[in-house]
Order: structure tokens, then C-alpha cells, then sequence
């Protein structure tokens, strides 16, 4: 998963800070937590303070469609550069992914289907290998 982040943000984003960690997580609730987190984390190392930046995404999305995943992962990229969800937010997901409003909103449509019917994709999925 690290490696399919690195690879958007290289191509996109490669002066902004850079990532130490992007993991599924089983904690993440969806309701509360929406797609995924994107964490800034403070360490003083010696003399000095390191900041590292970490993306962790829902493990209920292990299984969707690569199109759905790279959405998530342009959104939390996008805020290592945008902290709101802003024109200038919006902006920079559509230069990473044209296609970001209807990829999340068919996102959203499965999250909703999901939730009064169950999973949709049931042997049909995509994984990025951790």
C-alpha cells in the first residue's frame, strides 16, 4: 500500500512533505472517521523534532475496486498539502485524479448500498498488497 501511495504522490506531489507510513486500519470507523485518516506525527529524536506524516485507510476498503482505492489515497494525499476541504482541496484531488467527484461519489452510493444491503463485490476485488 505504501508503495501505491509513493507512486501518486511522486507523480503529483513530489516537493510536499514526505510519507513515513500508509496502512490499512481496522480501527478506523467509517461513520465517524469517513474514508481514512491522515495523521502528522511529532518526535523529538536527539536535539531535533521529526515530523512524520502517515496515511491510514479504512480496511473496509481492502477490497474495492483500484479506481475506489486510488480515490481514498489522492484524498489523503491531498492533505499533506490542503488541511480543509477548500477550492484550493478540491483543486489539487482533480489534478491528481480527473475523475475524483464521481469516483467518490459512487464511493459514497457503495457505502450507502453497503450499509442497508451488504458488501457488493464479493470475490471481485482489487488489493494493493501491504
Amino acid at each position: 500500500m505504501y508503495d501505491y501511495a509513493q507512486g501518486i504522490k511522486n507523480q503529483y506531489m513530489r516537493s510536499s512533505a514526505p510519507i513515513s507510513k500508509v496502512v490499512y486500519d481496522d480501527k478506523i470507523h467509517i461513520i465517524n472517521n469517513a474514508l481514512g485518516l491522515h495523521t502528522h506525527v511529532s518526535r523529538v529524536q536527539g536535539g531535533k523534532l521529526k515530523k512524520k506524516n502517515e496515511i491510514r485507510i479504512s480496511s473496509l476498503f481492502r477490497k474495492v475496486p483500484e479506481p475506489l482505492l486510488r480515490m481514498i489515497v489522492v484524498h489523503e494525499l491531498a492533505h499533506l498539502r490542503e488541511k480543509e476541504h477548500d477550492k484550493a482541496f478540491y483543486n489539487l484531488c482533480c489534478h491528481m485524479e480527473p475523475e475524483y467527484h464521481q469516483l467518490e461519489f459512487e464511493l459514497r452510493l457503495y457505502l450507502c448500498h453497503r450499509d442497508r444491503f451488504g458488501d457488493l463485490w464479493i470475490g471481485q476485488s482489487f488489493e494493493v498488497s501491504v
